[in-house]
């Protein structure tokens, strides 16, 4: 029995996430359906992050063992044979048999990408949320600030298991080219719909409906606001997983 790690990039649009559900397309089903086929018996795969329904990856690590005789270069193109065009392995390599995607793994980044203009480009839109008010990044940046360090980030996501929502935020960087506006963000790890829920109540600091300090009382109450709408998850691609 061989162990494996690779990352992967998927088009989340026509997925209900990464982790497999009862019914539903998954990434983590999809993976494992095309492994079953390689194995002809059940094989198992851990991923670093749960991504949530529509939110894309190009950098999601994933973990499994199988049984293969062959090489890991046969095993990389066997698997994306038997995968569909919106799933793909990056790369492939052995691993020690305790490697584990997600608690290996000591911090993932995600990037948010707005398309910041008055009117939508058809191409992009399953890919950039699209924002037609004028922002300000400058703004938006200021007040970012207060999200580096430890903090209770409870008021803007739930855990995916328990009740730890302490979280440590390493970056947290707004940029522009051109239309696009992108929003750069490392934690250890993430709450559930945490960076989608930050990114809608800073698009609205940018549009000034908003005050830069309200980011963080937000985050210090612990509360979440129900007038602040969590931004749209097409938006948002898990970019790197750090180990």
């Amino acid at each position: 029995m061989g162990y494996y790690k690779a990352v992967i990039a998927y088009d989340g649009t026509d997925f209900l996430g990464f982790q497999i559900q009862a019914q539903g397309r998954t990434v983590q089903g999809t993976l494992e359906a095309a492994l079953h086929t390689l194995a002809k018996q059940p094989v198992r795969v851990t991923g670093a992050g749960r991504t949530d329904t529509g939110v894309h990856a190009t950098g999601q690590v994933i973990g499994w063992q199988l049984p293969w005789q062959h090489s890991t270069v046969d095993l990389l193109k066997a698997f994306n044979a038997n995968l569909p065009q919106d799933v793909a392995v990056k790369e492939l390599t052995t691993t020690e048999p305790g490697f584990h995607p997600r608690f290996s793994a000591v911090s993932r980044q995600y990037r948010y990408t707005i398309l910041n203009q008055p009117i939508r480009n058809v191409l992009k839109r399953q890919y950039t949320a699209l924002v037609t008010q004028p922002l300000s990044i400058e703004a938006m940046q200021a007040a970012s600030r207060c999200l580096l360090g430890e903090h209770d980030f409870a008021a803007f996501g739930r855990p995916p298991q328990g009740d730890n929502s302490v979280r440590t935020v390493t970056q947290a960087v707004w940029s522009r080219q051109g239309p696009e506006i992108y929003f750069d963000i490392t934690a250890n790890a993430f709450l559930y719909r945490m960076v989608r829920n930050i990114v809608g109540a800073l698009i609205q600091v940018g549009q000034v409906s908003l005050p830069q300090e309200a980011i963080e009382e937000v985050m210090l109450s612990g509360k979440r606001s129900n007038a602040i709408a969590p931004a749209p998850p097409n938006g948002l691609c898990l970019i790197k997983v750090n180990y």
